[in-house]
């Protein structure tokens, strides 16, 4: 429960099936999308918004949704997945598949798809998504997540960390969060 609910951001419905989900298995979900730190980052041209940021067991995840549009075998999701793995402890792809389990651009077997074996050199962890009814309902019919791999521990860059920390404390957990010496509230302009 967070002490101040002042500081606590409204959810959007972006991903809400996701957001609901994670609720589900005991995760503090970020309530927006949420921009990475950019410490030693290795792509600059992409990558720098998590879809969905979540707190479970001391360590941050980060969620990068791919709909049945989106490639998981492009070199954009490699990048999005080394970007995230600077700031989370762990990176996870949540793709959507089709009625047969399947994608159609590539395979998800992790021992015979290459783009998922790349995947999976980064530590990233991989889950599929089902939605049996119109996924844009605001009820999402039933949808059925499943696990596929684990995601390994990675080691994020200490300040970009600090940074996805604070965000949380402030706006999952309530709490304020010290401010920036660099920065000047709007009352310092007026005098």
């Amino acid at each position: 429960m967070p002490l101040n609910k002042k500081y606590v951001r409204e959810r959007t419905k972006q991903y809400g099936f996701l957001k609901s989900y994670l609720d589900s298995r005991g995760y503090r979900v970020y309530p927006s999308e949420i921009i990475i730190g950019l410490k030693d980052i290795q792509s600059h041209e992409q990558g720098f918004f998590v879809d969905v940021a979540a707190f479970k067991n001391d360590c941050y995840y980060a969620f990068e949704y791919k709909s049945l549009r989106d490639s998981i075998g492009s070199q954009r999701l490699l990048n999005q997945i080394c970007n995230y793995s600077l700031s989370f402890d762990y990176v996870i792809v949540v793709a959507e598949v089709n009625e047969n389990g399947k994608r159609l651009e590539a395979s998800i077997n992790p021992k015979r798809g290459s783009h998922m074996q790349q995947i999976l050199s980064l530590g990233a962890g991989f889950w599929t998504v089902h939605f049996q009814n119109n996924p844009y309902k605001d009820d999402y019919g039933k949808t059925i997540f499943t696990e596929v791999l684990e995601p390994k521990l990675q080691h994020p860059h200490a300040e970009n960390k600090l940074l996805i920390e604070q965000k949380f404390k402030r706006y999952v957990f309530g709490l304020p969060v010290p401010e920036d010496p660099n920065q000047k509230t709007i009352t310092d302009f007026l005098h």
